[in-house]
């Protein structure tokens, strides 16, 4: 379906739908071929349902297909997260405490609004 991602990895882990956004996609696939390195994906599309579950943001991109999850670390990470800037990915978060193996980058084509200001980058706790 798209070049170097499959469903199976995008789909919500709770309910095993894939409604990912075509837009989103096309600039994910953008994104890998300038990065020219695997991207794994942690978390793709989230039904409501599942993201309330394991706690995630009320209005999260993650809902509407408009985000990814990539486990990245160190000097990927911050390469993953320039070129990502560059091709127009309006919400960039920076997950990298912890074991190297469990860290990531978010990213998301959310739109500016007063709640969630766009272009934006952010760290997790």
């Amino acid at each position: 379906m798209w070049d170097f991602f499959t469903e199976d990895e995008l789909r919500c882990k709770g309910t095993d739908e894939c409604n990912m956004d075509e837009e989103f996609m096309e600039m994910l696939v953008a994104l890998r071929y300038a990065y020219d390195k695997p991207m794994v994906i942690s978390s793709g599309y989230r039904d409501a349902s599942y993201n309330q579950v394991i706690g995630g943001a009320k209005n999260s991109p993650h809902l509407s297909g408009k985000a990814v999850d990539v486990l990245v670390s160190g000097r990927d990470a911050y390469e993953l997260m320039s070129l990502a800037m560059e091709k127009g990915f309006s919400g960039i978060g920076v997950s990298q405490r912890g074991p190297h193996e469990s860290r990531f980058i978010h990213i998301d084509t959310m739109d500016n609004s007063n709640i969630h200001p766009r272009p934006w980058v952010w760290s997790y706790k």
